[in-house]
């Protein structure tokens, strides 16, 4: 057992580097670049990921000597409770790529972010793999405002206070496929960025009275609409989302607003969550 935690941040550190997209990309990562990533003595950095190897949290590839995560992290993480919450929403998510022909995820807040924990890709979907394990700006994005929506007034002002300013992460850009045959109806656009509380207030707000949120800020021309998962004790836990492309959704924001609305009641439903009126 560590005395000190500074040890064990330290070690954190080193995990965080074998877990970013050039450790996936390359199948790990060597002493030397670990020590270039962190900052720190190569000596250090050895006797670090050899402690980390004998517990089975990183594995080394005896050909390459490329440290990656472990088979531990794997076994560890299937005992979360966001894994049990994937397994749960895994046929909702599935329902719901079938109504929308377009990819959805299961999302949880993370202090001023938001952790993407399952995803399923629908097939001529924009948005393909990789979200899984992916960190988003709670607030410019429909799943974070769909999930700070179910806060108590006083419980949005201190997390507007603590993560408003947080250092915020890269809006993401994609290359998008051929515009798609638009379709009609009215609707309302999606929001620009909250700049003040009062603003932010007033988009939780709207997304309360709605029962979904709508987002077009977290990717360059795509649309997203979220809605709030609660649990048995009647608390927001997590958030379904879709995100589609401008040019196919049209001007049907709403109504895919109110597909991942009702697929998100769906899955309340199945945890255990005490829905009031017709579900």
């Amino acid at each position: 057992m560590r005395s000190h935690t500074s040890g064990l941040a330290r070690d954190l550190e080193v995990v965080e580097v074998l877990s970013s997209a050039e450790a996936f990309t390359l199948g790990g990562l060597g002493v030397n670049r670990v020590s270039e990533l962190t900052g720190r003595d190569k000596g250090q950095i050895s006797r670090v990921l050899g402690t980390l190897a004998a517990t089975g949290l990183v594995d080394r590839d005896p050909k390459t000597r490329k440290y990656s995560l472990g088979h531990r992290f794997y076994s560890l993480s299937m005992r979360t409770r966001e894994a049990h919450l994937a397994l749960q929403a895994e046929s909702r998510l599935s329902e719901l790529v079938a109504q929308t022909q377009e990819t959805a995820h299961l999302n949880v807040l993370r202090g001023g972010r938001v952790l993407t924990i399952k995803t399923i890709v629908a097939a001529d979907a924009v948005r393909r793999s990789g979200w899984d394990g992916v960190l988003s700006n709670a607030g410019i994005t429909a799943s974070g405002r769909a999930m700070l929506a179910g806060l108590t007034d006083s419980e949005i002002e201190l997390w507007w206070q603590e993560h408003a300013l947080d250092d915020p992460l890269p809006i993401l850009s994609i290359d998008l496929p051929k515009p798609a045959e638009p379709i009609n109806p009215k609707t309302r656009r999606a929001k620009k960025p909250a700049r003040s509380l009062k603003a932010f207030m007033a988009l939780l707000q709207e997304t309360r009275d709605l029962g979904y949120a709508l987002s077009d800020e977290f990717q360059s021309g795509i649309v997203d609409a979220a809605a709030p998962v609660r649990d048995s004790s009647n608390l927001v836990v997590a958030a379904l989302s879709v995100g589609a492309s401008k040019d196919r959704i049209g001007d049907q924001t709403d109504q895919l607003g109110q597909l991942v609305s009702a697929a998100a009641l769906r899955l309340s439903v199945d945890l255990g969550a005490p829905i009031v009126g017709p579900a």
